[in-house]
C-alpha cells in the first residue's frame, strides 16, 4: 500500500480525534472558568455578632453578682467563628452599668464587634428583726408581757444582700428616729419615762442603695401604772410561806402607799418611796427568817425597785 493511499485510509480518524480533543479541552476550560472567583468576588463581608438585649440582673452581695452571658458569630463563608468578649463570658459584675465590648474574626481577616450593657442593680429590700428587749430591773421581757418598768432597750438588726446602711425606731406614732449602722452590733433603741398604757415598738433598716424595709419588726408591751404594781407586791406577799398574819403585818406599807397613790401630789410620792423601802426592809427580815425564798426575794425586790424608779425615788444600788 502506497503512503497516499494509507494517509487518506486514517485520515477521517485523526479529524475524529483532533475534534474530540478540542471538545475536552474547550469543557475543561469552561469547568475552570466557572469555579474559580474573580478578584473582585474575594470574601470581604465580616462575621454577624448575636449579643444579648441589654440585660438587667439583681445584685446577690456588696460585690454585685457573678453573671454567665452568651454571645455567638456567624460567618456567611466560614459559619460559626471564635468571638471573645470584654469582660468575659463568666464575670463578676459590680452594681452599676457595665459595657460589655465583643470581637469576631473570619479566616480571611475580616472583623466584626458588636457591644451591649449589662445592668446590675439592688431593688430588694432588707429584713429587719429586733433581737432581744429588756426593762429596767427586770430584764428580758417578752412581746405582749406587762411591766412597772417605764424603761425599755431594744436591740435591733438587719439582714441585707448588699448590706444596712442605717436604721429606724419608732414607738407609737412618734417621728421614725434614725441612726447609722456602725458595724459594731450594737443597734440600740431605748426610751425612758414611758407612759402608762399599751405601747407598740417598731424597727426598720435601710440598705446601702436606699431601700427600706417597708413590714418592720413589731414589738408590743403594756406597762402597768403604779397603783397595780403595788398591788402585784401584796399578792405576790400572799404566795409566801407565811401566816396570814405575817403576810398582813408585811403589807401594811404597800397599803398605806394605795391610800396615798390617789392623792397624786408630790409629798405623797414621797411618803410611797418611804412605804415601799419599808418594804423592802420587810422583805429582807422575811428572807432570812426563812418565810421567802431567794427566788421570792429577787422578785419583790426589782419589782419595787421598778416603781420606786416610776415614782423619781432615789434607790441605793442600781
Amino acid at each position: 500500500m502506497s503512503p497516499v493511499v494509507g494517509l487518506r485510509l486514517y485520515f477521517p480518524f485523526l479529524l475524529v480525534l483532533i475534534g474530540i480533543i478540542i471538545v475536552i479541552s474547550h469543557a475543561e476550560l469552561s469547568y475552570s472558568q466557572a469555579t474559580s472567583k474573580p478578584a473582585s468576588e474575594v470574601d470581604t463581608i465580616p462575621p454577624v455578632i448575636t449579643v444579648p438585649n441589654d440585660p438587667v440582673f439583681e445584685a446577690t452581695g456588696p460585690d454585685g453578682k457573678v453573671i454567665t452571658y452568651k454571645v455567638v458569630a456567624t460567618d456567611a463563608i466560614d459559619g460559626i467563628v471564635n468571638v471573645t468578649c470584654t469582660p468575659p463570658f463568666v464575670s463578676l459584675f459590680q452594681i452599676g452599668n457595665i459595657k460589655v465590648l465583643c470581637k469576631a474574626l473570619d479566616k480571611n481577616g475580616n472583623m466584626a464587634s458588636a457591644s451591649f450593657t449589662v445592668k446590675v442593680q439592688d431593688t430588694t429590700p432588707p429584713d429587719s428583726a429586733i433581737d432581744d428587749s429588756r426593762v429596767g430591773w427586770f430584764g428580758k421581757i417578752n412581746p405582749t408581757n406587762s411591766t412597772t418598768s417605764n424603761e425599755i432597750n431594744f436591740k435591733i438588726s438587719g439582714t441585707d444582700a448588699v448590706g444596712i446602711d442605717h436604721f429606724e425606731c419608732r414607738l407609737d406614732d412618734g417621728k421614725w428616729i434614725s441612726f447609722q449602722n456602725d458595724g459594731s452590733g450594737k443597734n440600740e433603741c431605748q426610751y425612758l419615762r414611758i407612759s402608762t398604757g399599751t405601747h407598740v415598738f417598731q424597727a426598720r433598716s435601710i440598705d446601702k442603695f436606699g431601700n427600706l424595709d417597708g413590714s418592720p419588726a413589731v414589738f408590743t408591751w403594756i406597762v402597768l401604772p403604779v397603783k397595780e404594781g403595788i398591788q402585784n407586791l401584796a399578792k405576790m406577799t400572799g404566795t409566801a410561806n407565811m401566816t396570814q398574819k405575817q403576810k398582813s403585818d408585811a403589807n401594811i406599807p404597800l397599803y398605806q402607799a394605795l391610800e396615798l397613790i390617789t392623792k397624786k401630789t408630790n409629798a405623797g410620792n414621797l411618803q410611797i418611796c418611804y412605804n415601799t423601802d419599808s418594804f423592802l426592809n420587810e422583805v429582807s427580815s422575811l428572807f432570812l427568817k426563812n418565810k421567802l425564798n431567794e427566788y421570792q426575794k429577787n422578785q419583790l425586790t426589782v419589782l419595787v425597785l421598778s416603781i420606786k424608779d416610776r415614782l423619781g425615788c432615789v434607790s441605793i444600788g442600781r
